[in-house]
C-alpha cells in the first residue's frame, strides 16, 4: 500500500495542491478576522466548516481524481496494478491533505486569536479554549472524512464541474437544516454543524447557541450527539470508500 500512496502523492509534485491548503485557511482565518471581531473565533470555524472546508475536499478530490480522468484512467487500468489499491491512494492523499488544510485552519486561528486579544487589546465575546478548538478541528476533520470518497466518485461519474456543484449544494442545504433534525446522523452532510452546537456554541445558521436565538433548542446542545455523530461519520466514511472502491474495480474488470 505504501507504494501505491507514494505513486500517487508523486502526481501531484508539480500541481497547486500543497499550496492550496494552506492558502485556504488563510483566507478563512483572514475574513473572519477582517470581517469580525467580537466573535472571530467561533465565525472562523463556522464559515470553514459550512462552505470553505466542503469546497476545499471538493477542490481537492477534483485535482486528485481529475488526474488520471483527463486520460480516461487509461494511463492506470494499463498497470499490473491492484485497482482497488490505487483508489485506496486516492482516498488517502485526501485525507492527508484535508487534514493538513484543518491542521492549518486551527493554528491560524489560535495564534491570530493571541494576535487580536494581546496585541490589539481586544476581548472576544465567545472565545472557546484552545482544548475546545483543538478538539473541534479534530471533530471537523472526522466528520467530514466522508466527503472525500463522495467527491472522487462524483468526479469520476459526472467530472470535476458537476461534482462541486452536486455536493456544494446539497452539502449547504443539509447542514443547514436537517442537522437541526433528531435522525441527523442518517444524512452525513448534516453532522458536522450538529456536532459544532456542543462543542464551540454555535448553531448551523451562524448565530450563538443559546435560549432564544433563531433554531435553538436545547436538544442541540446534548454532548451525548458527540459519540453518535462521530461514529455516524465514521461509518459513512467506510461505506463511500468501499462503495466506490467496488465501483472502480469492477470498471477495469469488465
Amino acid at each position: 500500500m505504501k507504494i501505491y500512496f507514494l505513486a500517487e502523492k508523486l502526481k501531484h509534485r508539480h500541481t497547486f495542491l500543497k499550496g492550496l491548503v494552506i492558502l485556504m485557511p488563510l483566507v478563512s482565518v483572514f475574513l473572519s478576522a477582517w470581517l469580525t471581531h467580537d466573535y472571530f473565533t467561533v465565525d472562523s470555524y463556522n464559515w470553514w466548516y459550512i462552505g470553505l472546508y466542503p469546497g476545499l475536499i471538493g477542490i481537492l478530490c477534483g485535482i486528485i481524481g481529475g488526474k488520471d480522468k483527463k486520460k480516461k484512467n487509461f494511463t492506470i487500468w494499463s498497470l499490473p496494478c491492484r485497482m482497488e489499491k490505487i483508489w485506496d491512494a486516492k482516498v488517502l492523499i485526501g485525507a492527508m491533505m484535508s487534514g493538513i488544510a484543518m491542521s492549518c485552519t486551527i493554528i491560524l486561528t489560535i495564534i491570530t486569536g493571541k494576535v487580536i486579544e494581546n496585541m490589539m487589546h481586544r476581548t472576544f465575546s465567545v472565545y472557546p479554549s484552545i482544548k475546545m478548538q483543538l478538539a473541534a478541528g479534530v471533530i471537523i476533520w472526522l466528520s467530514t472524512l466522508w466527503q472525500i470518497p463522495f467527491c472522487l466518485f462524483l468526479s469520476q461519474k459526472m467530472g470535476t464541474f458537476l461534482m462541486f456543484l452536486v455536493h456544494m449544494g446539497s452539502y449547504t442545504v443539509i447542514s443547514a437544516t436537517i442537522s437541526l433534525k433528531p435522525w441527523f446522523a442518517l444524512f452525513p452532510g448534516a453532522i458536522t454543524s450538529r456536532l459544532m452546537c456542543p462543542v464551540l456554541g454555535v448553531l448551523p445558521n451562524g448565530l450563538l447557541a443559546v435560549e432564544g436565538q433563531m433554531t435553538w433548542a436545547p436538544e442541540l446542545m446534548e454532548a451525548q450527539n458527540l459519540p453518535i455523530g462521530i461514529f455516524a461519520s465514521l461509518f459513512w466514511f467506510l461505506i463511500f470508500w468501499w462503495g466506490s472502491r467496488k465501483i472502480f474495480q469492477r470498471q477495469v474488470n469488465i
